[in-house]
């Protein structure tokens, strides 16, 4: 029996209601009905007022209540230019909501005796040489709770689709992220490290021998019919992917992909999909059947609060296994967020409820947060607000050039490896330019550190890039966050 460990408060009664869910999940079989949720007009008129003022192109939504899907809805367009609408067999690349399924990968095999939470990896992969010795303690628990002092960092020219699927992809990204010192001692810390995740899945494929894309179709998407997902995403027609613009409203941007960090982000799933997964977790880990897929103690685990962190949506929160828990709408919560920057998933887990449900969009719009509560708040039995107005888009005027030298200029082109993957910044003609995010863009310099960011993408246009040597490096910061380090010239 996996020992577990004492939960302080308010946490632990109400993770007293997750125990109750094992005994009422695991009675057995039970046929999936059609979806008939009692609050299915308020589910779809929240949906609705949300995707129209946001002119969001595309989503779908997916309600489970009581281990069964009792709302499955697709809204929208998968691709605006031709026409192909978004179904509940869409395929979405998830983002970080991967980071969960990562985790469920690692506890099948924990459950097999094949791997062990708190046995330093290093066990699992002798091979591989940490620069760092401290990173001989690092243990699969460090790398899923964010706690191992892996740098942060995402790198590779990740918006260039077609580049590093071949299979040495994340035995590279591993090996380089070996030669990074810690930020801190394993467990001494907290830093959301993708890096660290792509350790996590490729501990588990070196174990068993075959790749992690083989392992998650073996130990999770098979097991549990997840027929639509995959973490070879390159094979899947996905949805398009938008930013929001000013001039147009909806521009279509690639997603930020690339096999090198797979288990970190870059999982494909459907709203189907998600159903059958939220489905199983509030089963605690039995499939529609009846059969046990994970223990009930190893959800569990996954559920428990093991690191003080910040939540994506803003504010502090708890992090398990690849999941957030704290109380945002009320009572217990466990969530995940993820972005490839233009596919985004949010999954909501509320125990005490007995209810789940999973979100997809293709777009990136963080004004939609309003929709998620008013969706907690219509499934608890309360009535559905309107959905914020969110008026025009400001104005944006270019800024003239600063008269900055040129060799001072010139000492800011080069490749940079940041947290949303290459980003090279360079010359057309007498022009600086660079592709943030996937999109062309032009830099307009503001001073002899920084310069100004000029595209049509509404939450990129205005952004200041500033470069500040570090430690005998050039760091990049976009406004006041430090997002990557320069690491070469452009790539050809």
């Amino acid at each position: 029996m996996l020992a577990l460990h004492t939960v302080p408060g308010v946490l632990a009664r109400r993770l007293a209601g997750l125990a109750l869910l094992v005994s009422l999940g695991a009675c057995g079989p039970e046929a999936t009905p059609a979806p008939s949720d009692p609050a299915a007009a308020k589910l779809d008129s929240a949906m609705t007022a949300a995707l129209r003022a946001l002119e969001i192109p595309g989503a779908a939504l997916t309600v489970v209540r009581d281990s069964v899907v009792t709302f499955r809805k697709a809204y929208g367009a998968a691709d605006l230019a031709s026409g192909r609408s978004v179904t509940d067999s869409t395929p979405f690349v998830i983002g970080s909501t991967s980071k969960p399924l990562t985790a469920m990968l690692v506890l099948r095999l924990v459950a097999a005796g094949r791997l062990a939470l708190d046995t330093p990896i290093v066990r699992y992969v002798p091979d591989v040489r940490f620069a760092d010795p401290r990173a001989s303690q690092i243990t699969l628990r460090h790398l899923l709770t964010n706690r191992s002092g892996m740098v942060a960092g995402f790198s590779g020219p990740a918006f260039e689709r077609p580049y590093e699927q071949d299979s040495e992809a994340l035995d590279r990204l591993v090996r380089e992220a070996a030669t990074r010192p810690l930020l801190f001692a394993p467990g001494a810390g907290y830093t959301y490290s993708n890096r660290g995740w792509a350790l996590a899945g490729y501990v588990a494929q070196r174990v068993e021998g075959v790749s992690v894309e083989e392992l998650m179709d073996r130990e999770v998407f098979g097991p549990l019919g997840m027929t639509g997902s995959t973490l070879r995403f390159w094979e899947r027609d996905l949805a398009q992917g938008y930013h929001e613009g000013r001039t147009t409203r909806n521009l279509p941007g690639p997603a930020s992909l690339t096999r090198r960090y797979g288990p970190a982000g870059m999982m494909a799933s459907t709203n189907r999909d998600v159903g059958i997964l939220l489905s199983t977790l509030l089963r605690q880990g039995r499939t529609e059947s009846g059969e046990p897929w994970l223990p009930a103690e190893l959800v569990a685990e996954m559920f428990r609060p093991q690191a003080e962190a910040e939540s994506e949506l803003g504010g502090p929160t708890r992090y398990g296994l690849g999941w957030e828990i704290d109380s945002t709408f009320g009572s217990l919560t466990i969530k995940k967020a993820g972005s490839v920057v233009t596919l985004v998933s949010f999954w909501v887990l509320l125990p005490e409820m007995r209810t789940g449900f999973g979100l997809l969009f293709n777009r990136e719009d963080y004004r939609v947060v309003p929709l998620v509560a008013n969706l907690v708040r219509v499934l608890g039995g309360g009535e559905l607000q309107p959905f914020p107005e969110t008026g025009p888009n400001p104005p944006f005027t270019a800024p003239t050039a600063a008269p900055i030298a040129r060799p001072t200029v010139e000492a800011w082109t080069g490749r940079y490896d940041t947290r949303s993957g290459d980003l090279s910044i360079g010359w057309r003609g007498d022009t600086l330019v660079t592709r943030y995010e996937g999109m062309p863009a032009v830099l307009v310099p503001a001073d002899d550190s920084s310069a100004i960011l000029v595209d049509d993408v509404l939450t990129h246009a205005g952004r200041r890039l500033s470069f500040r040597p570090r430690r005998g490096v050039l760091t990049l910061w976009v406004d006041d966050d430090s997002v990557g380090v320069r690491v070469g010239p452009n790539r050809p």
